[in-house]
């Protein structure tokens, strides 16, 4: 006696295979894609006030280096007894995070990716930036060499676009005399620290 509906299955040939198998792959490429697509641009986490944790007092800059909008300049901090890569920028406006002294509005920010931990760079060129980056802007931003990540300086350090979810950790300044002092940090510090 054979088994009820046995008899209805068909085998699957060859050339049922030659068929299946390219569909499957195809279906699960696009997949991926669709996920990928989805988590570059919809799962990035969005800017609040910073909660500060004191820090060592380090020098970043002499508030005459940084003279116009989109001046720069790079320094280290330190991290928990290891120097950590740090930016320092002179922005158009204030943002949250920063800090607005006289007529200059500034923003430090970890060099640190929050995706795998590489040293992010400042993109002074918003045209070779959009094709490195795939990030159109009409201004300077932060770019992750390693995976394409961009950060967005006018939006306290918010990753937006790239793998990249979190944005790079601020650091908080003061100023005395002329001199910018890094103070403190953000709390998480993504990547060093997790929350």
């Amino acid at each position: 006696m054979s088994e009820p509906g046995l008899q209805n299955v068909r085998k699957i040939s060859r050339r049922d295979l030659l068929w299946i198998v390219p569909s499957a792959i195809t279906a699960g490429f696009f997949a991926w894609l669709a996920w990928r697509t989805y988590s570059i641009h919809f799962t990035k986490t969005g800017i609040t006030e910073p909660v500060w944790r004191d820090g060592p007092r380090v020098q970043a800059a002499v508030l005459n280096e940084l003279d116009a909008h989109w001046k720069f300049k790079y320094f280290e901090y330190v991290y928990n007894g290891s120097p950590l890569k740090a930016v320092v920028f002179r922005l158009s406006e204030p943002v949250v995070g920063g800090l607005s002294t006289r007529d200059a509005h500034l923003l430090a920010l970890s060099r640190i990716c929050t995706h795998q931990g590489c040293v992010v760079n400042y993109v002074d060129n918003p045209e070779l930036g959009s094709i490195a980056y795939n990030y159109r802007t009409d201004h300077p931003f932060m770019g992750c060499p390693c995976h394409f990540g961009a950060f967005e300086p006018l939006q306290g350090g918010r990753a937006v676009y790239g793998p990249p979810r979190f944005p790079l950790p601020r650091l908080r300044l003061e100023e005395e005399n002329g001199v910018l002092y890094a103070t403190g940090y953000e709390t998480p510090f993504r990547p060093l620290e997790q929350g």
